[in-house]
């Protein structure tokens, strides 16, 4: 990809959620490409982490969800790479539920690390952001962010949020030279997460085995396919990237199709 897009030379980047899935995929991309990065974490998912994919990785343990440790663990980045001029909010978490039968804990936790998470990393790191006078921050949302999903209202309201405050950070920002988007994947198995996913559709009759939901799941989209963490990992890099210095408050569908029609 680095043949594709043109990067702006030594960036340090701090990706959320990294230890696994999408994280550690972005994560190793931007790594691959010359820059210095951070992944942060829970501390038992970093413990859990693959050390051949993560040894050229700086390791924060960090809970998106608390003012403190989003603070502390920003400035501990910050320090440790010399600087910070890209963020990258990947962190998530996702559950099928009725809404009669959504707990007020779940919901809570859903918002919380999907949404809040998002914005306390932002607000920490955006003075780091500005000072590098070329700044990066991708969000991770969904095609969920996008379309209400039946069972998934707490799910769809943290990452509608996360597109709106993308857009928002995006144009207060945009003069200081940071440049904020979103990316909204579709399913993507492989991940930790989507395991999750396939786990409960299977609980809900979607289909009576893993392979069965990925197939029944692959039919649904017009590039009859799921996605991939390179296809989610490629859309990113654009967007850190020198060749997207025209796009902000953007949330990049990459979902086969499946919004189109």
């Amino acid at each position: 990809m680095a043949d594709v897009f043109t990067f702006a030379p030594d960036r340090k980047a701090l990706v959320t959620g990294g230890a696994s899935g999408i994280g550690l995929g972005i994560a190793t991309a931007l790594r691959g490409i010359g820059a210095a990065v951070a992944i942060a974490d829970l501390p038992a998912a970093l413990d859990r982490a693959d050390a051949s994919a993560t040894g050229a990785l700086e390791r924060i343990a960090m809970d998106v969800t608390d003012d403190a440790a989003v603070a502390g663990g920003v400035a501990e980045a910050a320090r440790r790479l010399g600087g910070l001029d890209t963020l990258v909010n990947s962190a998530g978490v996702f559950q099928f539920r009725r809404i009669e039968d959504i707990a007020t804990a779940e919901w809570d936790r859903m918002i919380d690390i999907n949404l809040k998470g998002t914005f306390l990393a932002m607000r920490e790191a955006m003075p780091h952001l500005k000072a590098s006078k070329r700044g990066r921050v991708v969000n991770l949302s969904s095609d969920a962010g996008k379309r209400g999903f039946p069972l998934l209202g707490a799910y769809c309201a943290s990452k509608f949020g996360v597109i709106g405050l993308t857009q928002a950070v995006g144009a207060e920002v945009a003069g200081d030279g940071v440049r904020v988007n979103a990316v909204c994947p579709g399913t993507v198995a492989e991940t930790g997460m989507g395991k999750v996913v396939i786990e409960q559709k299977i609980e809900l009759g979607y289909g009576a085995t893993a392979e069965e939901v990925v197939r029944r799941g692959a039919e649904s989209f017009p590039l009859r396919r799921v996605g991939t963490v390179d296809d989610v990992v490629a859309a990113v890099l654009f967007l850190v990237s020198e060749s997207s210095n025209w796009i902000t408050g953007e949330s990049i569908n990459i979902d086969g199709g499946s919004l189109a029609g």
